[in-house]
């Protein structure tokens, strides 16, 4: 075998992940051989008692009696270290420390077993997973050895459907999976200055290529059709020119041609790099998967014969959530529709998607789903997270596909530079966000991001006043003695994130002073995110018509809300000019984009209130002829233009929680619920904050069915509950 360079250390530690117990020999030789450099000469270290089985024998360093050496592949990691500990007291007393090698995840985990050893007189040295993989390109002969664990474990699992079936439980075609497997790939190793069409295509080829070699070709025909049974939707010849293209500059890169007979296959380095990158994919899928299980175990007892129809469940939903988002936007963009609200309801598809099989003792499955999908979105670990990004990408890529194959010059409608009005349902979030550790800020990210993709971004004085509003009362809760409704969402989330109600009003200096605290809340939107305050922005006119018609239904709109059955109700009248101000600049502001398709507009109004989404359907059609396409962005639109947009380059994915803002709920909490997560977090103690946050959400979900129908996280939550903030 000739020696390897390096390998990717994901497909190593995708290797260490897929041993089985019937591996152990195997690790064994690797564990041997990653030593070697520190003990070139290891030999058996005989038991009177018998070796027990291979995974009980133990070695030491020739010479050194004071050692002792233990491969092991066991997952019951604990109990084989204290059964080895007790072996050594009897039969090697001599030992003073014991090397246990692992392809286990064990990290701080083992931290009471050292300490038990050391009262014993053994120092207990534990070199898991994470060992390995940090030195596994550290010479040759442990690339070589990792490169042979790969090629039998890795390599032949990464050939097989089941790699495929993981990420397309959504979907019924077999081909369409495939399409979507060799599309997480893409988007897993994209280049973010390459176009979507060029990306998209070159992917299709190296996916129908991969395995290929020299001595294994296929003819161009044949690559041909193996890309067109992917899109079936589209005819052979309107595939053929983006084939060509692609094949074109492949050539020069990533695949073999053989003119003499037009054949083609992968080159070696290729198909070692898609190796490298399935298996990434694989180590996403495996963490997603844990997640799944964890969560669901913290719900009530998982019995293992339901695990396999839990994470087919889970993955379904969570695929048909993304397919049905991404088939909105791209449909629109495709056919220059407007991007209406997305309302798609987890529990809608939970319905659609449950199994027969009971999934956690003594619980309802539609119950379980929900609130495992929920979790998933919301409090998961980064790996998670980083494949649910994958997702949503992926799927988005693949509803492009089924729309038109020239991906790039759909997104080439979308307008490249945008002013953006801000309401306060979208930006409540990033001053909440300040009491949470930045990987769960996705609002603040996703306006981070915006700002880089050169989106403009605005809100006039009435929306600073609201803001300034919601934080003066989150300042009375705080000072008050006893609290009557639910708690402001602010200091609710603060709450929640486990800081003191007295340090409120110190933490909330870095927003506002008590001076002039419109002025700094202007400062800070302006400094962290570049968000400007503006006025009422061009002068243009509109019909006096539909001016006074949006007004109207903005009045009615906060006065029903209010319930008010006053002649004239003060707080509700500054909502609706505030609102119907929004609403009408940025109408203003289209005038100057006349004879634009509704996806070219460069002026939006981006806002969470579900009132506003509705008004097409409440005003006057006459009237909403005149004004003719939504001047709305929802923050969903917002997500998917930074990813497929034309400044797309400009954006970094990894700060794009996409989940995350899908599924964040905008709403006040009762007292009783935040005194039930203060009682949690106490005993959570130094757990890690994703699980402490995962916690606190399932304790709040048993309250609230305790206390019955509460407000629905989301969109149509967010606008109730924002509206008796005020």
């Amino acid at each position: 075998m000739a020696d390897e360079t390096e390998i990717s250390q994901n497909r190593f530690e995708f290797a260490l992940t897929a041993l089985r117990s019937s591996d152990w020999e195997r690790f064994e030789r690797l564990a041997s051989t990653f030593l070697a450099s520190d003990w070139p000469n290891l030999r058996t270290t005989a038991s009177p008692s018998g070796d027990g089985g291979r995974d009980s024998e133990l070695f030491s360093p020739e010479g050194d009696t004071t050692v002792a050496i233990q491969y092991s592949v066991r997952k019951d990691w604990p109990k084989k270290i204290r059964e080895t500990i007790t072996r050594l007291a009897e039969t090697f007393p001599q030992v003073k420390t014991l090397i246990y090698m692992s392809n286990q995840v064990i990290g701080a985990g083992a931290d009471d077993l050292k300490r038990d050893a050391r009262g014993k007189g053994l120092f207990l040295d534990v070199r898991d997973q994470s060992w390995f993989v940090e030195r596994v390109n550290l010479d040759a002969n442990r690339v070589n050895a990792a490169a042979e664990l790969a090629r039998v474990i890795v390599d032949p699992f990464l050939e097989t459907k089941k790699v495929i079936q993981r990420s397309g439980e959504a979907l019924s075609r077999q081909e369409a999976k495939t399409a979507l497997f060799f599309l997480e790939m893409q988007v897993s190793d994209e280049q973010r200055g390459k176009g979507l069409t060029r990306s998209v295509f070159e992917s299709l080829i190296k996916g129908v290529l991969r395995g290929t070699g020299s001595e294994d070709r296929i003819t161009r025909d044949q690559l041909f059709d193996r890309v067109s049974q992917l899109l079936p939707q589209h005819s052979a010849p309107s595939l053929k020119p983006y084939i060509e293209s692609a094949l074109g500059r492949l050539i020069k890169s990533a695949v073999r041609h053989w003119p003499t007979d037009d054949t083609f296959c992968l080159t070696h380095q290729e198909n070692e790099h898609m190796k490298d990158v399935a298996a990434e994919i694989q180590l996403l899928n495996d963490e997603f998967d844990d997640d799944t299980l964890e969560i669901a175990s913290g719900i009530g007892d998982v019995p293992v014969e339901s695990e396999g129809a839990l994470l087919k469940a889970v993955r379904t939903i969570v695929g048909k959530y993304f397919l049905k988002k991404g088939e909105e936007f791209a449909s629109a963009i495709a056919h220059d529709f407007e991007i209406r609200l997305n309302e798609t309801d987890v529990k809608d598809l939970v319905i659609s998607s449950s199994p027969a099989e009971v999934l956690v003792v003594g619980r309802n499955n539609a119950e379980v789903l929900t609130r495992v999908v929920n979790s998933l979105f919301l409090d998961s670990s980064i790996a998670t997270k980083d494949y649910l990004r994958l997702l949503s990408d992926s799927y988005t890529l693949f509803a492009f596909l089924e729309e038109t194959p020239d991906v790039q010059k759909a997104t080439k409608k979308l307008f490249g530079e945008a002013d953006i009005w801000l309401d306060t349902s979208v930006l409540l979030p990033v001053f909440a966000e300040k009491a949470l550790p930045e990987t769960m800020r996705p609002f603040t990210a996703a306006f981070k991001q915006a700002r880089k993709a050169s989106i403009d971004m605005y809100v006039t004085q009435g929306v600073v006043e609201e803001i300034e509003r919601h934080l003066n009362l989150c300042i009375a809760y705080s000072r008050a003695p006893k609290w009557d409704g639910r708690v402001p969402y602010v200091i609710g989330q603060y709450l929640l994130s486990g800081r003191r109600v007295g340090a409120f009003n110190s933490w909330m200096e870095q927003f506002c002073g008590t001076h002039n605290p419109k002025e700094d809340i202007a400062e800070y939107l302006i400094d962290e995110f570049a968000i400007s305050v503006r006025e009422k922005g061009d002068d243009a006119s509109l019909d006096t018509d539909v001016v006074h018609e949006v007004e109207e239904y903005w009045r009615r709109v906060q006065e029903r809300r209010r319930n008010s059955g006053e002649a004239f109700n003060m707080n509700a009248n500054r909502l609706a000019a505030h609102d119907s101000e929004n609403y009408l600049l940025v109408l203003r502001q289209r005038k100057k984009d006349s004879g634009k398709s509704p996806l070219g507009f460069t002026s939006w109004w981006m806002t969470m209130d579900h009132a506003a989404w509705k008004m097409p359907e409440r005003l006057d059609p006459d009237i909403w002829a005149k004004i003719k396409h939504s001047p709305l962005m929802s923050v969903d639109f917002l997500l998917k233009y930074l990813a497929f947009g034309p400044n797309r380059e400009r954006v970094d994915p990894s700060d794009l929680a996409y989940a995350q803002i899908f599924g964040s709920p905008l709403v006040e909490i009762p007292v009783e619920l935040l005194e039930a997560a203060e009682k949690v977090r106490v005993e959570c103690g130094p757990l890690p904050e994703r699980i402490i946050q995962r916690r606190i959400r399932d304790t709040l979900d048993e309250q609230r069915a305790k206390a019955g129908p509460v407000q629905d996280a989301g969109l149509e939550g967010a606008s109730k509950a924002l509206a008796e903030l005020f």
